[in-house]
């Protein structure tokens, strides 16, 4: 393995990460004048004046978010209740005000965060005209806000919501469900806080960022038709298995209530898009010519494997003049990858052949699923760079003179219920597990991804970075690096 291109992957995922921490996003976005009390946030304004103001928050990054709130605001927050991931550091609040609850561990709803949600519906109910809720809202925040509306308990949406996942439904589709059969998601907690005038700061981790899709979007009108979440659930065959207090929540259309769209407002202030700008920006300082290429990345791994492996094959077809570049443009306008854009990473091919001369880093983020089928331990991003490395096993000896190095890892450092964020995978790790008599086939086939990284090469390809308290879904990196002959 080339130590130098590993570390190079590092330090390109590094700052992708480093330019979407939210106490860095807070200090852009928000501007509070003590004197005057007024609070301007993305350029506009609110008056504080004769205003209480409240805060709440739930996603992995919304610690960090609240403290540098709680820096700006000072004591004019008159209470806040913060949910954050089991495991976070220890935060004493500057005024205690602030209350920082932990739970949800494994990225799982658990009682903890239950109660914590209890607690900011109790809150979030009580307020009155003259308040002013400032909500942080982050990935992670479904988790961290799991109160099912009644008769239906934790376990109950739970069991339906790891069926679902472990079925390959998408994000969109999970939360679409989430927000049906939630007692705060989907807008609910913006229609409680009401006659209170409500903004939403959000760090966002879904794809095209949906405001009614983030963290199920608790402060965003629901534009689902009643019927979608029922409808996702039967497309994966699982209505006949639910319990019958998610039956009656569905079936009951009479309790829904209108979104107070002029009380409301909800800013993006971080993205993907700010992540893979900031990897731009560190593989050009490492050398390497950099191709954004998508920020919308979805679909099963398996399949996005095999696709990764053909834009390889492409790239390198023209590198070595086996296609010229109009075969190239119609090579690559064939791969299934969402977002992908063809203009882009066209870009100044007929100018100085870099893609031929080059070493290449190709970005890409998004979220992606798995289909479990397996017992074994693993997420999404190491499921991916094992396959990947599967795939390009078989095409070895047309990727000849080419170094191949592939990253997948989660922004939030959290891949599945794991310790590690991603891994690595790369154009000869199968024939090293070969030589190792290590039976890859059966560490995917089990789902146990996690588990193989954990011991291949002592775990020199897992990226572990701990939580990383920010979360704006998933960051790719091929690298295609010009073997130099000595």
């Amino acid at each position: 393995m080339a130590k130098n291109i590993l570390s190079d992957l590092r330090q390109i995922f590094k700052s992708s990460v480093s330019a979407v921490l939210p106490e860095n996003l807070i200090r852009k976005s928000i501007c509070y004048n003590c004197n005057e009390q007024q609070l301007t946030i993305a350029g506009q304004h609110y008056n504080l004046k004769d205003k209480n103001v409240y805060v709440v928050g739930f996603g992995k990054a919304v610690k960090n978010m609240a403290i540098e709130v709680e820096k700006s605001l000072g004591s004019k927050i008159k209470q806040g209740i913060i949910s954050i991931p089991f495991g976070s550091s220890d935060y004493k609040p500057i005024n205690d005000s602030i209350a920082y609850w932990q739970g949800a561990e494994n990225n799982l709803p658990d009682s903890k965060a239950l109660e914590t949600a209890t607690k900011i519906k109790e809150l979030v109910t009580k307020l009155k005209h003259d308040d002013f809720l400032l909500v942080l809202l982050s990935g992670g925040g479904s988790a961290l806000l799991p109160l099912p509306k009644y008769p239906i308990t934790l376990d109950d949406k739970l069991n339906l919501i790891k069926k679902l996942a472990n079925s390959g439904a998408d994000i969109k589709e999970l939360n679409t469900v989430r927000k049906r059969i939630s007692d705060l998601k989907g807008g609910q907690l913006a229609i409680l806080a009401q006659p209170a005038q409500v903004l939403t700061l959000i760090l966002s981790d879904i794809v095209g960022d949906p405001l009614d899709f983030i963290a199920s979007g608790p402060t965003s009108k629901n534009e689902d038709h009643p019927s979608e979440a029922l409808n996702v659930i039967k497309k994966y065959k699982l209505y006949k298995d639910l319990p019958k207090s998610i039956r009656s929540v569905l079936e009951d259309d009479n309790h829904l209530k209108m979104f107070p769209l002029d009380n409301v407002q909800n800013i993006i202030i971080g993205s993907n898009k700010l992540s893979t700008e900031a990897a731009t920006k560190e593989a050009v300082k490492l050398n390497y010519f950099p191709f954004v290429l998508s920020n919308i990345v979805t679909g099963n791994v398996t399949d996005l494997a095999k696709e990764y492996v053909e834009l390889v094959r492409i790239i390198i077809a023209f590198k070595k003049g086996n296609i010229n570049a109009d075969e190239l443009k119609r090579s690559l306008n064939t791969l299934a990858i969402p977002g992908f854009d063809l203009n882009k990473t066209l870009y100044s091919i007929d100018g100085d052949d870099i893609i031929k001369t080059k070493d290449l880093c190709l970005i890409l983020g998004g979220e992606t699923t798995v289909e479990v089928k397996g017992e074994g331990k693993g997420g999404r991003n190491q499921q991916l760079s094992l396959e990947f490395s599967k795939v390009i096993h078989d095409f070895s000896n047309q990727l000849t003179n080419h170094e191949i190095y592939f990253l997948s890892a989660g922004t939030d450092g959290i891949d599945g219920p794991t310790d590690a964020a991603g891994a690595i995978g790369y154009l000869q790790l199968i024939s090293n597990c070969l030589e190792s008599n290590i039976d890859v086939d059966n560490y995917i086939e089990n789902n146990d991804s996690y588990n193989f990284y954990r011991r291949f090469q002592n775990g020199e390809l897992h990226v572990i970075t701990g939580h990383t308290d920010t979360n704006v879904m998933d960051i790719h990196l091929i690298i295609i690096k010009n073997k130099i002959h000595k």
